[in-house]
């Protein structure tokens, strides 16, 4: 079984996107064409958590046979209560949270976060944090301390912590060396499949999981890097989807089978 595990529904206000938009339909679409059996559901940078999450589940209601997860976009400041209103009302039906420091402009670990990621911790929900090249903000270093802050939640580092071989090397250096057990890693974004190849060998491949950014970018992308990486055929099922089967838990209403 193949399992996205970061996915964007809807439009994008963001520049460097060019106004790139898609559908739920799109999406499962796109899932089909990759031969993927399901998919981790964000919005886009307009946070549309509900609509999301309204979206996936009449889509599983309306015959969608796959799996659909959804990480509703939480923000500080004006928005912190909003979202907060928004996970408690649905934890039982959301999969974890999307935290991105770079478009937020604040660390995780700053206390702007510090209401929602508490709700992921007590709900034991997934954290799937944006990790990039702007260290002093997005840095894999932040959301490792904030894992162990919070050591009930499930962080999830996209882009494989950085999305370039050092970045991606040194967050799973630390989180080797400090052996925090509830950091997992996607990768989108990183070109460099053998880093993949070298982490696993490392932290184990129960710690990778296949991940696009789609719509800015496709499954089939990633799903051809894993199955050309020299691992184990055991080793690529598990980061193909095994584990974020195992991760994620249940889907959302109606998508169980």
């Amino acid at each position: 079984m193949i399992i996205d595990a970061h996915i964007h529904v809807g439009l994008w206000d963001h520049a460097d996107f060019l106004g790139r938009h898609v559908t739920i339909d799109d999406t499962i679409a796109v899932l089909a064409q990759a031969g993927c059996s399901g998919a981790a559901l964000c919005p886009t940078d307009r946070c549309e958590n509900a609509a999301l999450l309204a979206d996936a589940n009449a889509a599983v209601d309306g015959g969608y046979g796959g799996k659909l997860w959804v990480f509703p976009w939480v923000r500080p400041g004006d928005s912190s209560d909003a979202d907060c209103a928004f996970l408690e009302a649905n934890h039982g039906e959301i999969c974890g949270i999307k935290i991105h420091p770079s478009l937020s402009r604040i660390r995780i670990t700053d206390e702007g976060f510090a209401p929602m990621l508490e709700i992921a911790n007590r709900h034991s929900l997934v954290v799937l944090v944006h990790c990039g090249r702007w260290q002093e903000i997005a840095s894999y270093r932040f959301a490792v301390e904030a894992a162990k802050r919070y050591p009930q939640a499930k962080f999830l580092l996209a882009h494989a912590g950085g999305d370039t071989p050092p970045l991606a090397t040194a967050a799973a250096q630390l989180v080797h060396d400090e052996r925090v057990e509830n950091v997992w890693f996607e990768f989108s974004g990183l070109r460099e499949f053998w880093v993949i190849e070298r982490n696993c060998a490392l932290l184990g491949a129960e710690r990778y999981l296949m991940g696009s950014d789609y719509g800015l970018a496709h499954p089939l992308m990633y799903i051809g890097a894993v199955r050309g990486m020299n691992l184990p055929s055991t080793d690529k099922d598990k980061i193909l989807g095994g584990n974020a089967l195992e991760l994620f838990g249940d889907p959302v209403r109606g998508s169980k089978s």
